[in-house]
């Protein structure tokens, strides 16, 4: 039975079997509105004139009103019946339930809420996120009436924007903290008043071990709150921000089995794509995978795989993802998801370093706790699944090497793999459950174009249907981007289409690949054909970008255009099927249709060098600010030339750029190889500079190494001696925190000697602080003093951020040699400069150095509160490495005192060092064991026996015992032998 649909969340839209019904602009669409908004209710007369005209009728209001009726109800005569009804007092629209996307989403929210007070919080959110897809931006986008503007959008907005809060709600509880993190900030921003976006977002930082980053989300409500109603925050916001800072256990506690854990916590994740929207058949195929989960539930011995395989286009992604969503609720530790890349024209197949990486995450692993070396990061993903029971969809995979290290070891895991190969080694050494799936069969081909097109319009031409199921091959992707023409086009009768794409078949015959079931190019070349200008470019250009995905301002640089028109060419490109909008703001392609946009790209050869300089230097300037603001006083590489039509980003604030690294890390890293590989030095050097800026923060050890040895290549192919030294430099800064210090130094001294021959002073200045700093690692105090003040006689006068880190270096170095005064007087200087230039980084450095000074020289009060502001400014800097050297001091000077919460500093400083896979955390692990358990031991002072406990301290690289003060010596006796201790036993000093 044909449906309609009236739809007001946007531009005002009437749909009738699936085809759009015109409406008139001007006073009928301001007319069917008010209708509308009523929900089926009379409206009296004076209040539509009042919709129509406001507060200024002209005479004949009434008349012209009956007028617009009659006009409108010609205009819906298309929806197959009579709609409005006159009444004594007004009009009456007609709707039946579900025919207004208002009433729809009102319907998701309840249902959602009755839900959520069940605890069916995966219900509740599936709820939510269907209510929420009817919305399409500004709702009466096209209503030229200012009365209904006033008195209706605003309730629509905090219908949508309720519906939102209640999803992210959900979304919480199922343990996604990680995933709505940017969605929330964004949406304070946007609604800076709205306490309850504020809550959720400390909430949501502080599940995801940003419990800095939430203290600081709450102050900066608090200012708003101040600024712009001279109030405090509620009574929700100030409870929430006393329980994070208690770090109340509750807030770690969400309401879905397994819970999203506290910081470093694991959560629920939940992957999985999107299911498709048309998705159609495989009847046979679902019952097999139905069975093979089935038989994996019931026996748990060992992991189940199943490894769908077929042709490019056919639909092996659809089918996983559409089954997957089947049977998720069967799988309470959650599903995981990854596109493998196996065949991605655009760069090689994701290596499994990188996958693993993504998926540590996604269990609450932070990413500076992944270890370096592949191995260990593979032990560590099969630990964390160790008696979970997950789905995991491995899609698109090149073959089975790909997919081995990404096999759980946990018998209730059952792992989906989607590729063109076979994977017949999958199948016969680790008894892979083989899925091989053909073109659609033909009754669900027309069973796919039918519902995509509608069952009138399909029942309209048969004959035409049948052509466009054989001219497409019975591919589903082919069928698809054909219904999504058709659709777009409502008016073009199908056999017009039809006969278009017949002509292309015959133009592209040549094309076609000899061991391919069906060759696509004919489908995307009538699509691309069919495209305007600007948007046929913005195609074959998105085919030059490196990375996996792209964002509005990338894809504005890389075609020269306004970043307005730039959205507006991607949402066309998304309507058309030939690119999916995979999260908001990014965008991508499927691997065919990358592949096809190449070729276009590279037909149109004098388009494709301009395209590619632009987006080279768009990631050039853009990650260069984004370092600046990063890490003050960051020296990188300057475009040579700004290219016209290249509008960078910025980043207002370090949040802003770790974000915006953190978003564009993986294309950065695409974008450095292009350039290395096209021998496009200059961006090849200057991207992966700044970027390796943002790495060693998050000590993302993989990436910061590939991209370094990148940088290192494309320096000494250009002869780049400050690119190379840069290069050397990052790569012994990467093997001094690995504990490799002699191929550290060595590193080094070749930067600094390239420097040298460079004459570049500055730079210079900067490897002799690192040499000194990393000497300073080995305890080599005196010889890094020498560094340090020749990195002072070479630093710049106005570089204050420099003057900084070279004066706190000094003082850690004076420290080491015990002579405590100078240092204090030498990190006093650094800090109050540092807070001078805000340089929080160097800030935090700083008040670390100056806790430990303090607990050198016996003032524990003050080291302790120094080393706790050190703390919390490296937690919410996200300097995980130098946040475990600082929680490792506080412990000390807490176990001087005798404080118990030493252990606990102990144990986070050393869980952070194991993460990292650092041989720092056996150091830690000893002072752990040396504490605890306290020991009872007799001590002999001459001819008295008494019981004491004895608590050992590391303090200055020796052990004491905490006692009393004797004179004599003492002894002391465990386990039936007595062991001189000397002349007493003192408290440390």
């Amino acid at each position: 039975m044909a449906e309609t649909e009236f739809c007001l969340l946007g531009p005002l839209l009437v749909r009738y079997d699936g085809i759009t019904v015109p409406v008139p602009p001007g006073k009928q669409r301001s007319l069917l509105a008010a209708l509308l908004l009523k929900g089926g209710r009379l409206v009296p007369v004076d209040e539509l004139i009042e919709a129509l005209w406001a507060s200024a009728p002209p005479p004949s209001a009434r008349a012209s009103l009956q007028t617009y009726v009659m006009r409108l109800r010609q205009s819906l005569a298309g929806t197959g019946q009579s709609r409005i009804s006159t009444q004594p007092d007004g009009y009456l629209l007609a709707l039946g339930p579900g025919e207004l996307d208002v009433d729809r989403l009102e319907l998701s929210v309840a249902a959602a809420r009755q839900a959520a007070r069940l605890g069916s919080w995966a219900q509740a959110d599936g709820l939510l996120r269907s209510g929420l897809a009817l919305w399409r931006g500004e709702p009466l986008a096209d209503v030229p009436s200012q009365v209904l503007a006033l008195r209706e959008k605003p309730r629509l907005r905090e219908m949508w924007l309720q519906a939102v809060e209640a999803r992210v709600d959900a979304d919480l509880h199922l343990g996604r903290h990680h995933e709505v993190v940017i969605e929330l900030k964004q949406l304070a921003a946007e609604h800076p008043l709205r306490e309850r976006l504020h809550a959720l977002l400390m909430l949501a930082l502080y599940r995801d071990g940003r419990q800095g980053e939430a203290l600081a989300a709450y102050q900066s409500a608090r200012r708003v709150l101040i600024d712009e109603l001279g109030a405090e925050p509620g009574a929700e916001l100030r409870e929430l921000h006393q329980w994070i800072l208690g770090a109340d256990p509750a807030l770690t506690v969400a309401g879905s089995a397994g819970g999203p854990g506290g910081p470093g916590g694991s959560g629920v994740p939940r992957q999985l794509p999107g299911a498709a929207a048309h998705f159609v058949g495989r009847a046979d195929e679902l019952a097999v995978l139905d069975a093979i989960a089935d038989r994996s539930l019931a026996t748990a011995s060992t992991v189940v795989i199943s490894a769908i395989a077929g042709t490019a286009g056919v639909g092996k992604t659809a089918l996983a993802v559409h089954w997957a969503h089947t049977v998720a609720e069967r799988f309470p530790d959650g599903q995981l998801y990854i596109n493998l890349r196996g065949f991605d024209p655009a760069g090689p197949p994701l290596d499994a370093a990188t996958a693993v990486r993504r998926f540590l995450e996604a269990v609450g692993v932070p990413p500076t706790s992944i270890p370096a070396t592949v191995d260990a990061q593979i032990d560590l993903y099969r630990s964390r699944l160790a008696d979970k029971r997950m789905l995991i969809l491995l899609d698109n995979a090149r073959d089975a090497g790909q997919v081995r290290p990404l096999l759980p070891g946990a018998p209730a895991c059952l792992v989906l793999v989607t590729s063109r190969d076979q994977l017949a080694s999958l199948v016969a050494i680790e008894g892979a459950h083989p899925l091989p799936i053909d073109l659609l069969k033909h009754d669900d081909s027309r069973a796919l174009l039918t519902r995509r097109l509608g069952a009138r319009r399909a029942a309209a031409e048969p004959e035409t249907i049948e052509q466009l199921i054989s001219l497409c091959a019975r591919l589903p992707l082919a069928l698809n981007i054909a219904a999504a023409h058709a659709v777009l086009r409502p008016r073009h009768p199908l056999v017009a289409l039809a006969s278009e794409l017949g002509d292309a078949q015959g133009r592209l015959d040549a094309l076609a690949s000899a061991d391919s079931i069906a060759d696509p190019r004919a489908v995307f070349s009538w699509s691309y054909r069919t495209l305007s200008t600007e948007t046929a470019r913005m195609f074959r250009l998105l085919g030059v970008h490196p990375g996996p995905d792209i964002s509005v301002p990338a894809a504005a640089s890389l075609t020269s255009l306004h970043r307005d028109q730039a959205r507006c060419l991607l949402e066309e490109l998304v309507g058309a099927h030939l690119l999916t909008e995979h999260r908001p703001g990014r965008y991508a392609f499927h691997d065919l249709l990358r592949a096809y946009a190449s070729e276009q790209a590279h037909a149109a050869a004098p388009e494709r060098p301009d395209a590619l300089r632009r987006v080279m230097d768009h990631y050039l300037r853009s990650a260069t600010t984004a370092a600046t603001v990063l890490r003050p006083g960051f020296a990188g590489s300057e475009s040579s030339q700004r290219l016209d039509g290249v509008i960078p980003e910025d980043a207002a604030s370090q949040r802003q750029a770790h974000e915006w690294f953190q978003a564009e890390q993986a294309v950065l890293v695409a974008v450095i190889a292009t350039a290395a590989d096209e021998e496009l030095n200059e961006p090849a050097v200057g991207i992966a500079t700044a970027l390796s800026s943002f790495l060693e923060l998050t000590k993302d050890w993989a990436d910061w190494e590939r991209t370094e040895q990148t940088a290192l290549r494309s320096a000494r192919r250009s002869g780049d001696l400050r690119g190379e030294a840069g290069a050397c430099a990052g790569l012994g800064k990467l093997l001094a925190i690995r504990g490799s210090f002699p191929e550290a130094y060595a590193r080094m001294e070749r930067a600094r000697e390239l420097l040298n021959r460079a004459g570049d002073r500055p730079r210079e200045s900067t490897i002799e602080l690192s040499i000194a700093i990393i000497l300073g690692m080995e305890q080599r105090f005196a010889e890094a003093i020498g560094h340090a003040r020749r990195s002072a006689e070479l630093c710049p006068t106005g570089d204050r951020q420099r003057q900084v880190r070279i004066l706190n270096a000094l003082g850690w170095f004076n420290a080491g040699l015990g002579q405590l005064d100078e240092a204090l007087a030498l990190c006093r200087q650094a800090l109050s400069l540092a807070r001078a230039v805000e340089d929080t980084s160097s800030e935090a450095a700083t008040l670390d150095s100056l806790g430990y000074i303090y607990q050198r020289l016996g003032r524990y009060d003050e080291s302790d509160a120094e080393l706790r502001r050190a703390a919390g400014l490296r937690e919410a800097l996200g300097e995980r490495f130098d946040l475990a050297g600082t929680l490792s001091r506080l412990g000390d000077t807490r176990h001087a005192v005798g404080d118990d919460s030493a252990l606990d500093m102990w144990k986070q400083a050393a869980e952070i060092f194991e993460d990292l896979h650092h041989p720092l955390a056996r150091q830690v692990r000893e002072k752990i064991n040396a504490a605890r358990p306290d020991p009872v031991l007799w001590l002999r002072l001459g001819s008295e026996r008494a019981e004491l406990v004895v608590r050992p301290c590391l303090y200055g690289g020796r052990k004491l015992c905490q006692g009393s003060e004797h004179a004599g010596a003492a002894h002391v006796i465990t386990a039936g032998r007595e062991t001189d201790l000397g002349a007493g036993v003192t408290r440390p000093a």
